[in-house]
């Protein structure tokens, strides 16, 4: 392979960016609430600020590409930059109101199961009987997670079937956005489809941002910046650095190796709720073994 990489760079880059992503809901959680519990932006702010702050520092690599791309693939950009950022954006910080950073960590690994569906529906991909057992195996482990409950403070009080839901609609969408990459962007290189993409949606997140008070937050609130620096972490490393590691992963590797990602995810999401204090019970863990059993049957590793 011509950009082969020893083993342990590979690992390392593999843990590395399982860490970022795996960050990116306990970064979420700090955006939203200061030490104490108390609300400091809106799940619609953090949101907003993560495409805006992603879309600007991506736009330097996009700018160059977009005289390469042909006038009908903009579409399909434009739908990776909806469905693939935007929609999800806001669908797992809405969520992060009434979950714990883990457990939204853990449902997330619901994405490759809703990759292989939407690709057999919509793209007609062949698919095995082991992948269609993986498939239901992964909504049983969901299922479990869900019933299983869990928060902190307010969130101990009932099961938030609603905030799972949005968690496994941004997951659906992340599922639609990858089969578009797959199916109709071939060809085209992930950096430019990503850079490009962000610079799409980042007008609505700015718009979004001139009507709300974010900037009055930032200098009023007394956790204002602090939540902010999380919202920058979360933009800048867990989007825009983090895409530059799975580029090169997948330059040193392939897409399979790669995507393996989804497997180490969850255990840092898991770990940071707990290290942040959040309650893990037994239902917890076996709904994410489960998910993860039902993905590496789907995956076929």
């Amino acid at each position: 392979m011509q950009n082969e990489k020893p083993i342990w760079v590979i690992w390392g880059t593999l843990i590395l960016l399982a860490f970022v992503w795996g960050s990116s809901f306990i970064l979420m959680k700090v955006a939203l609430f200061d030490s104490n519990g108390n609300p400091v932006y809106t799940d619609f702010q953090v949101a907003a600020l993560r495409i805006a702050i992603a879309g600007i520092a991506l736009l330097p690599l996009a700018i160059p590409k977009i005289k390469t791309i042909q006038r009908e693939i903009w579409i399909w950009i434009l739908g990776i930059g909806v469905l693939g950022n935007l929609f999800p954006a806001y669908l797992f910080t809405s969520a992060q109101t009434q979950l714990p950073s883990g457990i939204t960590g853990m449902l997330n690994s619901l994405t490759p199961l809703f990759t292989m569906l939407v690709g057999v529906l919509l793209f007609k991909i062949e698919f095995t009987m082991r992948q269609l057992v993986g498939l239901g195996v992964g909504f049983i482990g969901a299922m479990v997670l869900i019933v299983s409950g869990g928060g902190l403070g307010e969130m101990n009080k009932g099961i938030h079937w609603g905030a799972c839901g949005r968690v496994a609609l941004a997951t659906l969408f992340y599922g639609c956005s990858v089969n578009i990459l797959k199916n109709k962007l071939e060809g085209i290189g992930p950096t430019a489809i990503a850079s490009i993409a962000l610079m799409l949606v980042m007008p609505i997140g700015l718009v979004a941002l001139y009507f709300s008070d974010a900037a009055n937050v930032a200098l009023t609130h007394e956790s204002g910046l602090y939540s902010l620096g999380a919202v920058g972490i979360l933009a800048l490393v867990g989007t825009a650095g983090a895409l530059v590691l799975f580029n090169s992963l997948i330059k040193w590797t392939d897409a399979l190796t790669a995507s393996s990602v989804t497997y180490l995810i969850p255990v840092f999401a898991a770990l940071w709720g707990w290290i942040d204090g959040e309650i893990l019970t037994l239902g917890h863990l076996s709904g994410g073994v489960i998910i993860l059993i039902g993905v590496a049957l789907v995956k076929r590793l």
